[in-house]
């Protein structure tokens, strides 16, 4: 992929809409949420929880190539195992594009710092993952070299 092909995919990522289903960790609202915003409302219901930081992720379409159905559901499953037997809380989500063009099922995990949600998406070929932190905007964290 070239350069300024990666740089529109990014650019795609930043207009995503990341939706946390209602889950108790999320106050049992939907949540939803974008790259360089605050999520005050998030922030509160995670703090109650104990949970400062959080990481929003997938095993869908790796490499942001288009992946058959059956392949992705069994790369999710595979993360969602990971995940649990490591402690981690999943809540089910979705990345979606503003127009409705495209989705991909994702997770949202609450207390996962921002180093082990690096370590899955990279694991899981993704080329970046959303990662937030109370009081701060959310981020979209680079799992890939994207440079020229």
């Amino acid at each position: 992929m070239s350069y300024s092909e990666r740089q529109r995919l990014l650019e795609a990522y930043r207009s995503t809409r990341y939706v946390v289903r209602p889950h108790p960790t999320t106050g049992s609202l939907e949540q939803v949420l974008r790259v360089g915003a605050l999520h005050p409302a998030l922030d509160t219901a995670l703090a109650a929880r104990g949970h400062r930081e959080w990481a929003f992720l997938t095993a869908w379409n790796p490499g942001s190539l288009q992946r058959g159905e059956e392949e992705n559901r069994r790369a999710q499953e595979r993360l969602v195992s990971q995940l649990v037997a490591g402690g981690w809380v999943v809540a089910s989500a979705i990345g979606e594009a503003e127009d409705g063009s495209w989705s991909e099922q994702s997770l949202f995990v609450p207390g996962l710092p921002r180093a082990e949600a690096e370590r899955f998406g990279r694991a899981y070929g993704q080329v970046a993952v959303l990662v937030g932190r109370a009081g701060t905007p959310a981020e979209l964290l680079l799992c890939e070299d994207v440079r020229p």
